[in-house]
């Protein structure tokens, strides 16, 4: 029997609520979050159990660490995972959310638009240089630079449209600036 499965993110900065729910019907059937894995989760089987998830984005320093899973742990919530800078957290249906109110869902926002501001400028900036080095040169270093331009572009319009998502959830939830 099968342990472990793969599952598709919807896409966190468009779909996060949906993600989380779909977390959460693999739990009642008893698929349980283990960790992030590229574009989603990997899922272990166990019990089923009747939880809801919610995810935190937050830089943490080593030493911080404890401190902030713990905070988490007084309000009923339990750490699942972590990658990067977003962690994932569960607590049983009916818990108090993480993010009930306007200004902690625009501090969420802010956090998440702060990380993917630096990924587009990088992302936005080797295209743009090989894009420069494609037109500017000729032979063997213009088509290294039109293969290093399209694999910038592959990632420049998905991190655009992510970074774009960010403020329209902060315009949706009516929580400008």
């Amino acid at each position: 029997m099968v342990s472990t499965k793969y599952i598709m993110s919807y896409g966190l900065a468009f779909f996060e609520g949906k993600d989380m729910d779909k977390l959460r019907q693999k739990a009642l059937k008893g698929w349980h979050l283990k960790r992030f894995r590229f574009a989603g989760y990997e899922l272990e089987k166990g019990e089923c159990e009747d939880v809801i998830f919610s995810i935190d984005y937050r830089t943490l320093q080593p030493d911080e660490k404890s401190e902030y899973f713990e905070m988490f742990s007084y309000a009923g919530w339990t750490h699942v995972c972590s990658s990067h800078d977003m962690h994932i957290f569960k607590a049983k249906k009916g818990a108090v959310p993480i993010y009930s109110d306007v200004e902690s869902s625009r501090d969420k926002m802010v956090r998440l638009a702060k990380s993917l501001r630096i990924a587009v400028a990088f992302f936005v900036g080797s295209a743009v240089i090989s894009w420069l080095m494609m037109t500017l040169t000729s032979g063997f270093v213009q088509n290294i630079s039109k293969w290093a331009f399209q694999i910038s572009y592959i990632f420049t319009i998905p991190a655009i449209m992510t970074y774009m998502a960010t403020y329209y959830h902060k315009w949706k939830k009516g929580i400008d600036k």
